[in-house]
């Protein structure tokens, strides 16, 4: 059996928070802003300030995938084609949820980083130099967040490793090697997205501390087989459904800053 290709796995790859066995709606209390401090004369009174609070929430969201496979299958499949079923769907229900992490925002979709509130993308890479690296890092750290890692996709890496950092007079590339950049881990995969509008395509970079990305389950992944599906059952076949419920959220948004006009070409 020659299983397909598929797209990296990278959230959890860079540290994302994972909580399992959430029960309802989650709301998570936050610090928004600390109380203000001054230096005072003797015998002088302090100005009073308060602390400002709010609140990360997650809610249940649902994803699967079902099929359908016939008797035959069954019978003669090597190796069973129940596994296949299964192994296939772990795989592709984790890279939705990895795919919502990045982006998502779509119909009953997570909000995933690209889709935040808040999002630093002040960084432009639309001709990419080494200073732009230095200045997604640098919007991160300036926000009091240590970022921990680099995303992008695999054609990203390769024009930051074609690209010298310093034109004509440089031999060392911005990418010397293809798992780092800027002595930070940079992931590659083909789920972070380009985005066709408006054109020329573009994809992102997305630089962050990634233990400030959520990703909590209220069922890990379940897979359920029914013989006795109507339309199924009458031709003897077998129907096959895949589901996990999750949700992602960001404890900081400051956390992560990306450059959404990297060039994909």
């Amino acid at each position: 059996f020659i299983d397909a290709l598929r797209a990296n796995l990278v959230t959890q790859q860079l540290g994302a928070t994972v909580l399992s066995g959430l029960v309802g709606n989650v709301e998570i209390p936050k610090l928004k802003a600390s109380a203000a401090t001054g230096w005072v004369a003797e015998n002088a009174a302090i100005t009073p300030s308060d602390h400002e609070f709010s609140q990360v929430t997650m809610s249940p969201k649902n994803v699967g995938a079902i099929t359908e496979f016939s008797r035959n299958m069954l019978l003669q499949s090597t190796p069973d084609i129940e596994q296949l079923i299964r192994a296939d769907f772990a795989e592709i229900l984790a890279r939705a949820l990895d795919a919502a992490a990045i982006k998502g925002g779509g119909a009953n979709q997570p909000d995933g980083i690209l889709e935040q509130a808040g999002l630093n993308t002040s960084v432009s890479m639309a001709t990419p130099t080494w200073g732009d690296v230095l200045d997604l890092i640098n919007a991160v750290e300036e926000s009091n967040s240590m970022g921990t890692g680099f995303v992008m996709r695999p054609l990203a890496a390769k024009k930051l490793r074609e690209t010298v950092r310093v034109a004509s007079t440089d031999s060392r590339f911005i990418m010397d090697t293809p798992d780092e950049l800027a002595g930070y881990p940079a992931v590659r995969s083909t789920l972070v997205p380009i985005d066709t509008t408006p054109t020329p395509d573009t994809t992102a970079i997305i630089f962050g501390q990634w233990s400030d990305l959520l990703i909590g389950y209220w069922s890990a992944f379940d897979l359920l087989v029914n013989p006795y599906e109507s339309t199924s059952y009458a031709k003897g076949n077998v129907s096959v459904r895949g589901m996990l419920t999750a949700d992602i959220a960001v404890r900081h948004i400051q956390s992560f800053a990306a450059a959404i006009d990297f060039p994909a070409v």
